[in-house]
């Protein structure tokens, strides 16, 4: 008997392979898919940070921001509180100083009054009648010179007539030497020498007398009337005649005060005060061998040789009208001032206001 063959089952086997295959598909999709998803979620991840980052940059801004509106604050408010004290305080000043005019005013006021009484009064006083030795306008106001003597028995009067008298820096007075003699006698400063000379003579007392000498390079004695040459200052004739010759005398040249002094020696007369009138030390000496440039150092030499030359004692006055620049000399002429018992000024344009 024969054996009947078994058949094989194709379709099962199939099946499971399919089934298995599918089942291999699905999982390689899963793993691929969740890969993916994991790269998704890292780009968003860093995404997420990127922004935190940033957002946590500008909160560290606005918080900068923040604590630099709070100094800006501060600081104004503080400026507020400082400006507030300061106007409290300029408050406080003008109130006071209104109340200081307030007393001024009406210690003005008082002092007005009592100068009208001393006016009236003086209006009121009986008045007596001089004959002013020298007629000079303005008599009431007020010109003296403070600590300055010219109340001695015989007067002299040493007056430079250089050319630097005639302005007060050195290049006016140079360009004052190219112009003629009558402007030379007019010009400001040398008008302002003849005005003392004239107010000095004008203040002196009854009894003294008085000479005048103008020194340049030489040495120019005034005289009136008929050789005379010591004057009276009361005698008002006599007066206007010296005070004709002053303007008639032209400043030029140099100054050569050892030469004035040595004939302070010679006078028949000797004088007991000594008035001098320059703008410096002097330009020129005869016992004084410099070069031919003459500097500051040669000058103050040329002063101490002056001084050597005066063997009388008696109080030396400086009226010095400076020819600038030469700052040292007011100090020279203080010096001789104060070692001989006289005094030394320099006085302001509008000395004196006659």
């Amino acid at each position: 008997m024969s054996r009947k063959r078994k058949e094989t089952e194709v379709f099962s086997l199939s099946f499971l392979d399919c089934v298995c295959c599918g089942f291999g598909a699905v999982l390689l999709l899963f793993v691929l898919t969740a890969s993916r998803k994991a790269e998704e979620m890292d780009d968003l991840q860093s995404a997420i940070m990127e922004i935190i980052g940033e957002m946590e940059d500008e909160i560290a801004k606005n918080d900068k921001e923040i604590e630099d509106r709070k100094l800006t604050l501060a600081y104004e408010t503080e400026r507020a509180e400082d400006s507030g004290a300061r106007l409290d305080e300029t408050k406080k000043r003008h109130t006071e100083l209104d109340d200081m005019l307030k007393l001024l005013l009406a210690q003005l006021a008082a002092i007005e009054e009592e100068l009208g009484k001393l006016i009236d009064d003086k209006e009121n006083m009986p008045k007596q009648e001089e004959k002013a030795p020298i007629p000079i306008p303005n008599p009431d106001k007020r010109q003296y010179l403070t600590g300055f003597d010219i109340m001695g028995k015989q007067v002299l009067f040493l007056v430079e007539a250089s050319a630097g008298m005639t302005a007060d820096t050195i290049v006016e007075a140079t360009e004052y030497a190219e112009k003629s003699e009558k402007e030379r006698r007019n010009a400001p400063k040398w008008k302002r020498v003849k005005l003392a000379l004239r107010w000095l003579i004008a203040n002196m007392k009854e009894g003294g007398n008085y000479k005048i000498i103008f020194f340049n390079k030489e040495l120019v004695p005034l005289e009136v009337g008929f050789g005379r040459d010591w004057f009276d200052p009361m005698d008002n004739d006599l007066t206007v005649e010296v005070l004709n010759a002053i303007d008639d005398i032209t400043p030029e040249g140099g100054a050569n005060l050892e030469k004035a002094f040595a004939i302070v020696n010679e006078l028949p007369i000797e004088p007991d005060r000594l008035v001098l009138i320059c703008d410096g030390l002097p330009t020129l000496a005869d016992s004084y061998g410099g070069s031919n440039q003459v500097m500051y150092d040669d000058r103050v030499a040329m002063l101490r040789m002056a001084q050597n030359a005066l063997d009388i004692d008696l109080p030396v006055n400086t009226i010095m009208y400076p020819l600038m620049p030469d700052p040292g000399s007011a100090v020279h002429f203080w010096r001789l001032a104060n070692a001989s018992g006289g005094s030394m000024i320099s006085p302001s344009e509008g000395w004196p206001d006659l």
